[in-house]
């Protein structure tokens, strides 16, 4: 394995000590015209890294574009069958095309086809971990997409931003590589405004910056600048650095290196644990647990952990281990976690104290409705 050094030749200077990186790239980049020669250009890069020492994953869209190419339509369908069915033809001949190209560098590829539910089960989750993990032990390329062949939802409403951001927390990157065709953030449209100025670093996606992001879609992908940022600011907050950068008439490399075709998203100081993302950013709540403002300060402002004394009211229908948010008063989620008590068992011990709770549950499992190790702060 080469060291730090020899890889940081290849990445901007704000980035450092890249041992995985998470690469996703946009349905436009894979079958607009010339999209052969792009996408040889972009597994050369990946090539490149992958013999260099980086752990290199790809999040790839494209399925229904290369199924809409293959039954000759120009616009993408609104009927969910004939979208599942594009994707199904269309993922082979994607894969294909990888397949092919890769084995030019002599690098193996793994299929991973994923919905939100493969990544909402912790069960689930974990299993895909040790796929993944295992497939860059064995020095292959897992590359990923969602499942839009069986998915109605995610069809709808997805993206494969929000996918690559998710695989990025998933396998802990150092980076995450969002190529799309423009070079990153601008204070306007460069499309419609010339004096468009470009964005080289943003150090926290803000409400000011969600304001620039401007939604063009395009009759093929379904992802605009907006579902990008979000994105970004997913992988930020769990401390991972992202660049949204020029796919489409830069290289990858070029991507990496050079902040005129990308923007940087610097991450928060301390990376967040992987228990503590999934919870974030990826686990789906079963309920909720409202506490009065007392137990919310305790939760969000001195790191404790919640207990039954500042719960209030409970909703759902929870057990034990599931996920639930955290309340105010006024019904907005300040916290997420897991609870050490069903909801039945939480309705009979709020508002007690930690000594009272064996002589209502006759017998004394936790101390705490939700442990402070098992919760975050949102």
């Amino acid at each position: 394995m080469h060291t730090d050094n020899h890889n940081q030749k290849n990445f901007r200077e704000e980035i450092t000590g890249v041992r995985t990186l998470v690469v996703k790239t946009g349905s436009r980049i894979l079958t607009a015209q010339g999209h052969v020669e792009r996408v040889r250009g972009l597994v050369e890069d990946m090539a490149m890294l992958h013999k260099s020492g980086v752990r290199v994953v790809l999040v790839s869209s494209g399925a229904i574009a290369h199924g809409m190419k293959a039954l000759s339509l120009a616009k993408r369908p609104k009927a969910i069958p004939m979208l599942q069915a594009c994707a199904s033809i269309g993922q082979n001949r994607l894969m294909n095309m990888y397949q092919s190209i890769f084995g030019e560098h002599d690098i193996l590829i793994g299929q991973v086809l994923l919905t939100w539910d493969d990544l909402r089960s912790k069960k689930r989750y974990l299993n895909l971990r040790n796929t993944f993990f295992q497939l860059l032990d064995y020095g292959a390329v897992p590359i990923i997409n969602e499942n839009d062949s069986v998915g109605v939802e995610e069809i709808q409403f997805g993206n494969n931003d929000t996918l690559g951001a998710q695989i990025a927390l998933l396998v802990n990157a150092d980076v995450y590589v969002n190529l799309t065709d423009v070079g990153g953030l601008y204070d306007k449209n460069p499309r419609a405004d010339k004096s468009a100025k470009h964005i080289p670093v943003v150090h926290s996606v803000s409400s000011g910056i969600q304001k620039m992001a401007s939604d063009n879609k395009n009759e093929i992908s379904v992802g605009g600048m907006s579902t990008k940022l979000k994105a970004a600011e997913m992988v930020t907050r769990a401390g991972i650095p992202a660049l949204i950068g020029d796919g489409f008439d830069q290289r990858l490399l070029t991507v990496l290196k050079n902040e005129a075709c990308a923007t940087l998203f610097m991450p928060c100081e301390r990376k967040m644990p992987s228990r503590h993302r999934w919870i974030a950013f990826t686990g789906q709540s079963t309920g909720s647990i409202t506490a009065d403002e007392g137990a919310c300060r305790a939760v969000t402002k001195h790191g404790k952990s919640l207990l039954a004394a500042g719960v209030t009211a409970v909703c759902g229908n929870f057990k034990t281990g599931d996920m639930v948010d955290i309340l105010n008063s006024a019904g907005e989620i300040v916290a997420r976690g897991l609870a050490n008590f069903t909801i039945q068992e939480i309705e009979l011990i709020r508002g007690n104290k930690s000594g009272q709770i064996e002589e209502k549950l006759g017998t004394i499992k936790f101390n705490e409705v939700i442990h402070r190790d098992n919760l975050v702060v949102l």
